[in-house]
């Protein structure tokens, strides 16, 4: 059964069970709502930068570079950043960066999921930074580089239309800081970013204080509900 559909007759439910399926029902309205919204996004960055933040295989970086300009992709896992190379080798319009984009510039440990040697297509996209994040495991961290993605975007001298963020946790402590930063916020159109606190609930406080944040940024329209 379709998701959404489940969750709406779910929501009928007596109770907390009711509501928590209300609530399943309002975010997966929004995902849905995301990805129509991001469409439109990348038809208004024709000619433009745009940027892919977790790119995994290109699914995402291949159709932004349909209308983009440019697409610089960013990748830290060496397998998924082997398979981005091979399906955008015939775009002459990537950069691939085999980085993580984060808040400092150094070499950090990214954590795999725990299925991940079984079904890498599958499971790759999972790959995180954060240590307690409930799919990864620490047995097999490895060692990836890390770049400063703020001073990254600021030598970057060009307006961005499209910034999508999926790093799978590490997002949190990047928006915080690029939130703060109106004078980059004001060279963006649009920002779509995944945030992961159903498997790192340490976040979700700061998940809902940057929500409420994006709603009062003119300038990029900011959606919190990519997935």
């Amino acid at each position: 059964m379709n998701k959404l559909w489940k969750y709406k007759l779910l929501c009928q439910l007596p109770g907390r069970w009711g509501r928590l399926y209300q609530q399943k029902y309002q975010r997966r309205l929004l995902m849905l709502q995301a990805r129509l919204d991001f469409d439109e996004a990348m038809h208004r960055s024709q000619g433009m930068i745009c940027i892919d933040l977790g790119a995994n295989i290109g699914e995402f970086t291949r159709k932004m570079a349909l209308r983009a300009k440019l697409v610089i992709a960013f990748e830290p896992d060496p397998w998924a950043h082997a398979e981005l190379q091979a399906n955008v080798a015939d775009l002459n319009n990537v950069k691939i960066e085999n980085a993580a984009a984060g808040t400092r510039e150094e070499n950090v440990l990214l954590y795999r999921h725990t299925r991940f040697a079984d079904k890498p297509f599958r499971y790759s996209e999972s790959s995180s930074l954060i240590a307690n994040k409930s799919n990864v495991t620490q047995e097999g961290a490895i060692e990836v580089p890390q770049i400063d993605f703020i001073s990254y975007l600021e030598k970057l001298d060009e307006d961005i239309g499209l910034l999508k963020i999926d790093i799978e946790g590490a997002e949190v402590d990047l928006l915080e800081r690029l939130f703060d930063r109106s004078d980059i916020l004001g060279r963006i159109n649009h920002i779509f970013a995944e945030t992961h606190e159903t498997r790192i609930p340490s976040h979700e406080t700061r998940v809902n204080a940057l929500r409420e944040r994006a709603q009062t940024i003119k300038r990029p329209r900011v959606n919190l509900y990519w997935h």
